[in-house]
């Protein structure tokens, strides 16, 4: 990179880290006041930066330098991937959204462990669920650092320590002063330059390399089955990336938490289409640019490319918008960093430590512990991210797919199956756990996803144990389920 356009992008980092953690500060004064405001923000998110939060959370740096580089490996049918995404997570607000707020708020929570917790009237699946946060959440934080480093490095030179060092910090600087808000509010931000990045790399490259015939002709000269769908990766991969991609995270804490705090039923809907819509934008603008870089640059980066991304946002902008898009790499890595330590942070002091050591703690206390936790979390990580172990390696490549796999069933179910079992609950934890690990461990037999194979575990469990275990009191039962059924349970909007 030229020393003009590198000055470019420090500057807009710079001007862009400021503007964070000003978010944070703001955040503080206005919401970080308790438990609820600085955990959940008052459960009152609007449609738009409910949809943005939830979009960037999900999506992350990779979306940037690994979607484009399968999009470059595996052709045309790549396409196609992000249409389940595209149709089921929005879906997944539809039909889960409401209900899952209703449910915190019957059960006065704000994270899965406690509404596992309290659902389940079981305080060991509230404990077991803290700890799958905390133990593979920091690997898969490792693993997010590491490559947002790595992506700072190769877009502006900054050397891979520094770059661990002041993402790990910025992220954690206003979280803990603006909590839950500070992390939508800076969300909203990383998404809108997600999408503006996205976009202006496709729009860029259909001039630059020219339209659909043009890419297509180009890629058949790279390799013409590039054409063919699967394509040379197969039908696992493509199946893997686009319908698994689409249901995993509705089992993810960062996300389903997210659902607690939307503002009332009507703003899902308009959630929905702004989540489809950002969606659409970055994922199919993702894959698209993988085959344009493939009909531009030919074999050229076979052997990397990771390196596809940023070598044509060098060599078709090398100028401030240049700069503008190498941020909004960044902004997807710390979107992601955000909400994932967040979760951290609150299985700690919420969790563990309000629950299960001093169940007295003040809001104060709370929050305070929740920060600290955030700390030490944050220092690991760095550390961690300096010269990462390989165990830590191998758990974050599992961890979205294992922390899943143990909590989407029990979580779903809770919200429709009145006969479910506190002891089913547990064993369905920890079959989707297990069942996914070993899947992976094992080399992932018939090529079905781990993830897929934990999740039926998970079910067969639940579902399983609690026709022989001791069943919920009745009572508890049909009060909970008739606030669900009252509509007019949920009071807060954002109107007020």
């Amino acid at each position: 990179m030229d020393s003009k356009i590198k000055i470019m992008g420090y500057a807009v980092l710079g001007l862009y880290f400021v503007g964070m953690l000003a978010i944070g500060y703001f955040c503080n004064k206005k919401y970080a006041n308790n438990v609820d405001g600085f955990f959940a923000g008052g459960k009152n998110l609007g449609p738009w930066v409910f949809a943005l939060t939830y979009g960037s959370t999900y999506l992350s740096s990779s979306t940037f330098v690994g979607n484009t580089a399968t999009a470059y490996s595996g052709g045309l049918a790549y396409l196609f991937m992000p249409l389940a995404q595209m149709l089921l997570l929005p879906l997944g607000l539809i039909f889960f959204s409401h209900i899952l707020r209703k449910m915190s708020q019957s059960l006065d929570v704000v994270t899965i462990p406690a509404y596992l917790e309290k659902r389940f009237k079981s305080p060991a699946a509230g404990m077991i669920t803290s700890l799958i946060i905390v133990i593979f959440f920091v690997p898969y934080l490792v693993g997010i650092v590491k490559a947002s480093a790595l992506s700072l490095g190769a877009l502006l030179g900054v050397e891979y320590k520094i770059g661990v060092l002041v993402i790990a910090f910025i992220s954690f600087v206003y979280l803990m002063f603006g909590g839950y808000m500070a992390r939508c509010y800076t969300d909203v931000v990383q998404g809108v330059m997600m999408v503006v990045g996205m976009m202006a790399v496709v729009i860029a490259g259909f001039f630059i390399v020219g339209g659909p015939s043009a890419i297509t002709e180009g890629v058949k000269a790279a390799d013409p089955a590039l054409l063919e769908t699967p394509g040379p990766k197969g039908w696992s991969a493509l199946f893997l990336y686009s319908t698994v991609f689409a249901i995993a995270p509705w089992g993810l804490p960062t996300l389903v938490q997210t659902n607690f705090t939307i503002g009332n039923r009507k703003h899902v809907y308009t959630a929905a289409i702004v989540l489809s819509i950002w969606i659409s934008c970055v994922l199919f603008g993702s894959m698209i640019i993988g085959n344009m870089g493939r009909a531009f640059y030919g074999n050229a980066l076979a052997d990397n490319p990771d390196s596809l991304f940023p070598t044509l946002v060098m060599d078709w902008f090398p100028n401030l918008f240049g700069a503008i898009i190498i941020v909004a790499v960044i902004c997807a890595a710390m979107s992601t960093i955000d909400g994932t330590l967040m979760n951290s942070g609150a299985a700690v002091g919420l969790d563990i430590y309000k629950r299960f050591i001093k169940k007295d703690a003040s809001d104060k206390k709370v929050i305070t512990v929740s920060n600290i936790a955030m700390g030490i979390i944050t220092l690991v990580v760095i550390i961690w991210a300096f010269d990462p172990p390989a165990m830590v390696l191998t758990l974050t490549s599992y961890a979205f797919s294992l922390v899943a796999a143990g909590l989407i069933v029990p979580t779903y179910a809770g919200l429709y199956c009145k006969k479910l079992t506190s002891a089913g609950c547990v064993v369905g934890i920890l079959a989707g756990l297990g069942f996914c690990l070993l899947w992976y461990v094992t080399g992932t037999p018939l090529g079905i996803p781990p993830f897929v194979v934990g999740m039926v575990a998970s079910a067969i469990a639940l579902f399983g144990v609690s026709m022989f275990t001791k069943p919920l009191p009745q009572e508890f039962i049909d009060d909970l389920f008739a606030k669900l059924k009252n509509n007019a349970y949920v009071t807060e909007t954002v109107e007020k």
